[in-house]
């Protein structure tokens, strides 16, 4: 993604994946991210953006890619038609609004990632035990 938080174009993107698969060679499980979900809350997500994301999918696997990651989507009805319509395995990430695993599961998800959630979580406590400990003592 460029500075500007845009997607880069189609055409640049796919080239950087084909050159990424010739240099990892067939070993190697390339999971091709599109943030187009990512880059908008998900009271504003489509169907005209799923069918972007499903451009590039198509795009992506004739590159060479393994599997399509939609960081930021959650609702059920569009992951369902994703993973009917990606010619890769679909990749999830969980975050607030997600449906549940098992559900996931029954829509063909292939993959789920956690992203940046539990590291996140992790500091959120870490940071809220060193503040116990700044805390002084009432005179």
């Amino acid at each position: 993604m460029p500075a500007t938080g845009d997607a880069r174009p189609l055409d640049e993107a796919v080239a950087r994946l084909s050159a990424a698969r010739r240099g990892a060679g067939a070993d190697f499980f390339i999971n091709a991210r599109t943030d187009v979900f990512l880059q908008n809350p998900p009271e504003l997500h489509t169907a005209d953006m799923l069918e972007s994301a499903l451009e590039r999918a198509h795009a992506y696997a004739e590159a060479g890619a393994n599997g399509l990651f939609l960081p930021g989507l959650i609702a059920a009805s569009l992951i369902e038609v994703a993973v009917a319509r990606s010619p890769l395995p679909v990749n999830i990430m969980m975050m607030p609004g997600c449906p549940p695993v098992w559900t996931l599961k029954s829509l063909g998800v292939a993959r789920i990632s956690q992203g940046p959630g539990p590291y996140q979580a992790a500091m959120a406590a870490l940071t809220e035990l060193a503040r116990t400990f700044l805390i002084e003592e009432d005179a």
